[in-house]
């Protein structure tokens, strides 16, 4: 459990990064047809990590070792955030989410785990 101080200390954390949350949905292309694509939905501010030791290196056995990892302040929309038909674009470059991982030590953010897409 943390203490005040340490949450305090959470909230205070600049999450300077803007990211945008894409869903996969249909939309109409020139010719009128509609066609499944991906839109922009929500746009967030995060703070952005690299993996690090183990973490890292686990992921570089499978090939994924650049996985990125945001952390967002929790926000009711999230808890609809899967892997299947959603995404992630940041900076310009696509990131097909792997994980939503809700820390359950305060409940207060949000890690989603992300790997550049190649598409």
């Amino acid at each position: 459990m943390k203490s005040k101080a340490e949450k305090m200390k959470d909230l205070a954390t600049v999450r300077r990064r803007k990211i945008v949350l894409q869903k996969k949905g249909l939309v109409e292309n020139e010719i009128g047809d509609l066609i499944e694509d991906w839109a922009d939905w929500k746009t967030l501010r995060a703070e952005r990590s690299d993996l690090y030791g183990r973490d890292f290196y686990v992921a570089a056995a499978v090939g994924q070792e650049q996985t990125v990892i945001f952390t967002v302040k929790y926000v009711d929309f999230l808890d609809e955030v899967n892997t299947v038909g959603y995404r992630l674009k940041y900076e310009g470059k696509v990131y097909d989410i792997k994980q939503v991982d809700h820390l359950q030590d305060d409940g207060m953010f949000v890690k989603i785990k992300v790997l550049e897409s190649d598409s």
